[in-house]
């Protein structure tokens, strides 16, 4: 079959406020865990390394929501999924293309059982520079939890937020937080992600996810700022699931590739930075804050853009 494209979010709200997106992982995640299969998804380990793991209950699962922008270390989690599909129990595997790919070639064969969820990706920083920067940004206090996608201020806007036993959270958004800044900037992502053979519409996986950036144009009428899904369904097997929990999910088909302007890590790698080989030549966060400082041209751009974002907002009011 043909990849269909979706447009959806999750109704429950609870759900959505808590996913990065619109909540699709999570109902994909409740079906499986309803006919008694196992969940596999990334995490933070108590040492808040990302990892990856298994549950076959929703309060695993919880762990699993939220994007994680590092590295995941997959342990020998490959070898329990192999026992586990071995044994008849089904199996929802979600991670990187890569990861999948590297799943697959693990196990053999096909299996029935297995859904594989894979998402639009960007690219990974190692976990090295991950713990370099939760160093830095502790600074020696214990770290309760961390969100990536904290929509505090929307979807859009979203902040990478550390909250602390003592207290104290830490909260920048995207474009001024420094870890955030050098990873949506390319300045240290792992080698393979500047060439990555997994894009494409056409993908050996059922079912992809990712956030649907562009959807103030293309479906408005969708638009809240609480997190818009893209649901692109590639198999008889996807299709199959996605009919099922399509009860509780809020859908629009998208008949167009519109989606592809707003969403280009679909098609495409990432390029080389040009700044991530100033930055290697000094790995200190001194010296990423430096390289990647805004220029008031791009802080101008950036403000113009908001400002007719805003108008067009207030317009439909």
């Amino acid at each position: 079959m043909g990849t269909k494209a979706y447009a959806c979010y999750n109704v429950d709200e609870e759900v959505r406020r808590k996913s990065s997106s619109g909540g699709i992982f999570f109902a994909l995640a409740k079906w499986t865990i309803s006919q008694g299969g196992i969940v596999c998804g990334a995490k933070f380990d108590e040492n808040w390394n990302v990892i990856h793991d298994y549950s076959d209950t929703m309060e695993g699962v919880i762990s699993f929501l939220q994007s994680k922008y590092v590295q995941s270390s997959m342990q020998n989690l490959f070898s329990k999924v192999k026992l586990f599909l071995e044994s008849g129990r089904l199996v929802l595997f979600s991670g990187t293309p890569c990861q999948i790919a590297g799943l697959k070639s693990f196990l053999g064969k096909n299996f029935k059982k297995l859904i594989t969820v894979d998402f639009v990706c960007h690219g990974v920083p190692s976990q090295n520079t991950w713990k370099e920067y939760l160093s830095l940004r502790s600074n020696g206090r214990k770290i309760s939890n961390i969100y990536f996608r904290d929509k505090t201020e929307g979807w859009q806007k979203f902040s990478l937020k550390i909250v602390f036993s003592d207290g104290s959270i830490y909260r920048q958004p995207q474009q001024k937080d420094l870890y955030m800044k050098g990873f949506l900037q390319d300045i240290y992502l792992r080698p393979s992600c500047y060439s990555c053979r997994f894009k494409g519409l056409q993908r050996d996986v059922d079912i992809t996810l990712a956030d649907l950036w562009g959807v103030w144009k293309m479906h408005s009428e969708l638009f809240d700022d609480k997190g818009i899904s893209l649901v692109l369904v590639h198999s008889e097997y996807g299709m199959k699931l996605w009919n099922i929990i399509m009860s509780n999910i809020v859908c629009q088909e998208l008949t167009s590739t519109d989606y592809l302007k707003f969403n280009p890590n679909i098609m495409t790698s990432v390029s080389r930075n040009k700044k991530m080989y100033a930055y290697q030549k000094k790995k200190t966060w001194k010296n990423l804050k430096k390289i990647t400082s805004e220029s008031y041209t791009h802080q101008l751009i950036r403000i113009l853009r908001k400002s007719k974002r805003l108008l067009l907002e207030k317009g439909k009011k």
